[in-house]
């Protein structure tokens, strides 16, 4: 039997759950992404994010273990071309209106470049899970895309006390756990905003970016296309969201012009192993490098 297209499979991830329930209700026509009456959300001000040098020591030896290391020994980097220069895409405020047409915009690209096939991590709310959008949730981890925890309620974590941090991070690893089976995931904080407490509550490591696009505040395509493309280097966290147009519109380009420039897009943990560094929990990184780099970027 042939091997499955992305395209086809990315159809058929999304069409199971309503071909099982078919027999009970009658099925909804197909409707276009783009004509949904999604409700507009409008975020808080994000804070500019400065904490870029975070610590980064590389990987232990086999036998050693240390308690407060991250574990990727299972992140898959058989597709993660080494020589290549390496980006993390991140997602923020996922579940939302156009997660399916990103996951799409990947599908499409890593079936015309099956050698250097792109990833992402994506950062989700527990409050934005629902029937629908949690099926798209499973798409995303279905196409291997890495899960992040963004939070229950997108509240600032430095406002909360202890009791009430603790419940918004372990309601948003429950959810995430009944799609990927793992009971903590890589964390990034609402807004950027961390204090002491949040590093002490955060069991995993917290991720930061290099670049912002600011997409968020209804930039245009070209504006989101030249503020990764400018600030690209061997190793960098960009920050995208998800609910955008523009957005999706600007990855159709960014995909093919930065494997064009010796670049491969990948998660952030495919951007830790596959660099050699390990991620501390409690510990913020904004950009992942090699050891020993070159600071010349």
């Amino acid at each position: 039997m042939s091997r499955l297209s992305f395209s086809r499979r990315i159809a058929l991830i999304f069409c199971l759950p309503f071909l099982a329930v078919s027999c009970q209700k009658p099925q909804r026509p197909p409707v276009d992404l783009a004509e949904r009456n999604f409700p507009e959300r409008i975020p808080a001000p994000r804070q500019a994010e400065e904490n870029l040098s975070s610590e980064q020591t590389p990987l232990p030896a086999p036998n050693e273990t240390a308690p407060d290391i991250w574990d990727v020994s299972d992140v898959d980097i058989s597709t993660v071309d080494k020589t290549k220069k390496l980006i993390s895409f991140t997602f923020d405020d996922a579940p939302s209106r156009t997660l399916e047409n990103i996951l799409a915009v990947f599908a499409a690209f890593n079936e015309q470049n099956p050698d250097c096939p792109a990833n992402a991590t994506v950062f989700f709310n527990g409050y934005l899970f629902d029937a629908h959008s949690t099926q798209t949730v499973h798409a995303a981890h279905a196409l291997g895309f890495e899960l992040g925890n963004h939070s229950q309620s997108h509240l600032d974590l430095t406002t909360l006390d202890e009791a009430t941090l603790r419940e918004e991070l372990d309601k948003t690893d429950a959810l995430l756990a009944k799609i990927d089976g793992k009971p903590k995931h890589l964390f990034r904080a609402p807004f950027g905003r961390a204090n002491e407490l949040v590093s002490q509550s955060v069991c995993t490591p917290v991720i930061s970016w290099t670049i912002d696009t600011l997409d968020w505040t209804g930039l245009g395509e070209e504006d989101i296309y030249r503020s990764v493309w400018d600030g690209r280097f061997d190793g960098a966290i960009a920050l995208m969201h998800d609910g955008y147009t523009n957005t999706v519109s600007a990855l159709k380009r960014l995909l093919p012009d930065l494997k064009a420039d010796g670049y491969q897009v990948v998660s952030v943990s495919q951007l830790a192993k596959a660099q050699g560094q390990t991620l501390r929990r409690g510990k913020t990184y904004g950009r992942i490098r090699k050891p020993n780099h070159a600071k010349t970027n």
